[in-house]
């Protein structure tokens, strides 16, 4: 079942959820250890190990952003399955709440990321910004503007800031989960999970 339904998730919905996943779990561990190694190697040119991983970061950052705007249209064009019902209406609210900050920092993580690259160097020895070898064109229009915005340090502390937000409310999203099906035995996790259907799903393919 490519497409969503009223009672579960497709096929293509739990693929972009499980990318996203994926991708958190290689990009922050790997974001984190550059940002403390690469700037030396940058300017010293010593480490190609190095350099090529900051090039597979930027990469992926790439990735994340337009499986971001694939998932976002796929969201738009598909039904979204209905809240297990009961559900006080905290719940829906605060569900709602935490996917869409998880849908902005999509889009301004790696926005910020490709910011931050893009006036990290100098216009003489600019850092180059890479998506699977091919240079990407680096945000230069950012250089004009008044400070800060024109600095490496904001975007770099909104990338950094993106990760702290997200990690809590990624949490919040992971605990939400685990407790409808652990506590309140909803079907939430179920049907969200590759190749399991729903028992919200099924009992609608029984009716059918």
């Amino acid at each position: 079942m490519l497409r969503n339904t009223a009672a579960s998730w497709g096929t293509a919905s739990k693929t972009f959820h499980w990318a996203f996943a994926l991708f958190v779990a290689v990009q922050v561990p790997l974001g984190f250890w550059l940002s403390r190694e690469a700037p030396q190697a940058r300017i010293t040119g010593d480490d190609s190990t190095l350099l090529w991983l900051e090039q597979i970061h930027h990469s992926c950052g790439f990735l994340i952003l337009m499986t971001a705007l694939a998932r976002l249209w796929w969201r738009n064009a598909n039904t979204v399955p209905d809240h297990p019902a009961l559900s006080p209406r905290y719940q829906v609210a605060l569900a709602w709440l935490t996917h869409a900050t998880l849908y902005t920092l999509m889009f301004v993580f790696p926005l910020s990321g490709w910011a931050a690259s893009s006036v990290i160097g100098s216009e003489q020895f600019p850092v180059p910004i890479n998506f699977f070898g091919f240079e990407m064109i680096p945000l230069d229009f950012l250089r004009t503007l008044p400070a800060p915005f024109n600095t490496f340090a904001i975007y770099r502390d909104i990338h950094t800031y993106c990760w702290w937000v997200g990690g809590g409310v990624l949490s919040l999203h992971i605990l939400a989960a685990l407790y409808h099906h652990f506590v309140l035995k909803t079907d939430v996790l179920k049907r969200m999970m590759p190749g399991v259907l729903s028992e919200s799903a099924e009992q609608g393919g029984n009716r059918a």
